[in-house]
């Protein structure tokens, strides 16, 4: 029956594309420190003040610490962490909050006031004519300042830091850099701009992740078709000839990768934990470093409300069988006949099936505007040929016997009774000692199967008697020509004695 649910996967509605303007949860910033300070405080700051957020700061050799009321100041919309004894490098600072805007880091010495606001005052990204380009205003008395634009890509490239795409030590305060789109893979990336003016550090991140496209990426991929099945959630797309393609899952508020892998089928089943009932989903040809053009779509796990009801019984003698779905208007049904699609796009009723003689699998299922497919099985075997029933005696049988043995094989999970009596089978087989009565006797042999077909044969049993099974049927003749005889013998007598008086005379 699995192999015909596969091909349900075929039927799924194209999932609707993904708008990334989504909330966040939770974000890793990365901001370098360019020497050791011995009191260090970290500023934090979010657009939204109204939204609240817990932060965690991660030390360059992972130690992590938590912001609470021994070491940090609060207030509405950012908060003053002080990390006291800070070395160089790079750390990472991890805000988890709904909906809380733009996100700015700074960094330094607790006795400097440029530790309590951002120099970066704005950070802009866009991709255009095969550039990423990026703009930049900072505020701040030096003229020139070293300026690092950092790419991520989640667990792609390592949080801290992530990959280093553009640098200057000498740039102006308010200015503007390109990359080349094909210096990075194609995909969705965030980005970082870390500021150090010769005093303070400051990083400012991208909120929103930007769709990066390779100049001479492959084309999107086609067919693709998400959704779940009874609850396993799953993707699939058209296949091409010895193609590897890369998935990515993401998580659905935060765009977080959750997943990255190569495969070289064009079905993947999704196992993910009972959290994660919505997710993004993409995938896109590879070779070698040239990765493939994408979209991203939504699967959102549910079971859609509504049945399908078969027959209770699993064999028959109809070649007509009747089934009915109930389901909501969103939700339509399809069936599946042997693997072959027979029924689409359904909506609540009665419907017919015709099924030709043998044994028939049956997958219907219905479907929801998500694409998510709950299924429903029946096993059908139409039999229309009573059972043969194959007789070791013949049609007629003499004995002198009082019992007689009928013997015989018909159809496995035959019903078979001898003169009303229903007997014992082993695989089809039978054999029973009947008592018969003196003279003919007739036998009746028959066979039901389970649905409902009939098959009759009958023999006889002439019963003859041998000699002594009874002494009255052959001592009595005896004595009768015994008795004859003498009778014979004494009339011969009389007649041989009156002869020779006849002479005289």
């Amino acid at each position: 029956m699995r192999k015909f649910i596969f091909a349900l996967i075929f039927m799924l509605a194209l999932a609707p594309t993904l708008s990334t303007n989504a909330a966040t949860t939770m974000r890793d910033i990365s901001i370098y420190l360019y020497h050791d300070y011995s009191d260090c405080v970290f500023m934090i700051s979010w657009e939204n003040s109204l939204q609240s957020a817990t932060v965690q700061i991660r030390d360059p050799d992972d130690f992590v610490i938590t912001a609470n009321s021994q070491n940090t100041e609060f207030s509405k919309g950012g908060m003053y962490v002080n990390v006291g004894t800070a070395k160089s490098g790079y750390w990472t600072v991890e805000v988890t909050g709904d909906n809380l805007g733009a996100i700015t880091v700074s960094g330094g010495s607790k006795s400097s006031s440029a530790a309590y606001y951002n120099a970066i005052q704005s950070f802009d990204t866009e991709v255009s004519n095969g550039y990423i380009n990026f703009k930049w205003n900072v505020v701040t008395e030096q003229d020139t300042i070293n300026v690092s634009i950092n790419a991520y890509q989640d667990n792609y490239y390592n949080n801290r830091g992530g990959a280093n795409i553009w640098k200057d030590s000498s740039a102006i305060k308010s200015g503007t850099a390109s990359v080349s789109v094909d210096d990075l893979k194609t995909g969705l990336y965030s980005f970082t701009i870390q500021v150090y003016d010769g005093n303070m550090q400051y990083t400012l991140s991208t909120e929103e992740p930007l769709y990066v496209k390779q100049s001479n990426a492959l084309t999107k991929l086609e067919g693709i078709k998400v959704g779940s099945i009874d609850g396993e959630m799953f993707a699939t797309w058209d296949a091409r000839p010895d193609s590897t393609y890369m998935v990515t899952l993401y998580d659905y508020d935060t765009l977080a990768v959750l997943e990255n892998k190569n495969t070289n089928n064009n079905f993947y089943s999704i196992s993910l934990d009972n959290e994660h009932n919505m997710v993004k989903f993409s995938v896109a040809e590879t070779n070698k470093y040239i990765y493939g053009d994408f979209d991203i779509f939504d699967i959102v796990r549910s079971t859609p409300v509504g049945v399908i009801t078969f027959p209770d019984y699993s064999f028959t003698r109809e070649n007509l069988i009747s089934f009915s779905v109930t389901c909501p208007t969103d939700t339509t049904a399809g069936v599946y006949l042997d693997g072959a699609l027979i029924l689409e796009n359904a909506n609540a009723g009665i419907y017919d099936l015709h099924l030709a003689e043998g044994v028939h699998e049956i997958l219907a299922y219905v479907k929801d505007n998500n694409g998510n497919i709950r299924t429903f099985s029946k096993t059908m075997m139409v039999d229309i040929t009573p059972p043969a029933i194959n007789l070791t005696n013949p049609n007629n049988v003499k004995t002198s016997d009082d019992n007689i043995i009928i013997s015989g094989n018909t159809e496995p999970n035959a019903v078979v009774s001898i003169n009303g009596v229903e007997q014992e089978l082993g695989y089809g087989n039978f054999i029973v000692k009947l008592n018969i009565d003196k003279g003919v006797n007739v036998i009746t042999v028959s066979a039901y199967d389970a649905a409902g077909n009939k098959n009759v044969k009958t023999i006889t049993a002439d019963r003859t008697n041998a000699f002594g099974s009874s002494w009255t049927e052959y001592i009595a003749p005896i004595l009768l020509f015994v008795l004859l005889s003498a009778w014979y013998i004494s009339l011969n007598k009389k007649a041989k004695e009156a002869k020779p008086n006849e002479e005289i005379n």
